[in-house]
């Protein structure tokens, strides 16, 4: 069994890194307007998964064909 350890980062009251940022300087509260960013939620993955399907049935298709092409 392999013991793995989890590093903690330091925080800011360590005595290292300074002071801890303010939230005037944090880019959020700067009154950014927009959209949010997309996260993946809107790929087709029934197309996706169908097309992989069908790449992983044609590659099948064409080792057993060789195959059979090589016994004779």
């Amino acid at each position: 069994m392999i013991a793995h350890t989890v590093r903690r980062p330091r925080s800011a009251s360590s005595g290292e890194g300074g002071a801890a940022p303010s939230a005037a300087a944090s880019p959020s509260a700067e009154g950014v307007t927009g959209d949010l960013a997309e996260t993946g939620s809107s790929t087709p993955v029934g197309l996706l998964s169908g097309a992989a399907a069908a790449l992983v049935a044609a590659g099948g298709y064409l080792v057993l064909r060789r195959r059979r092409a090589s016994r004779g």
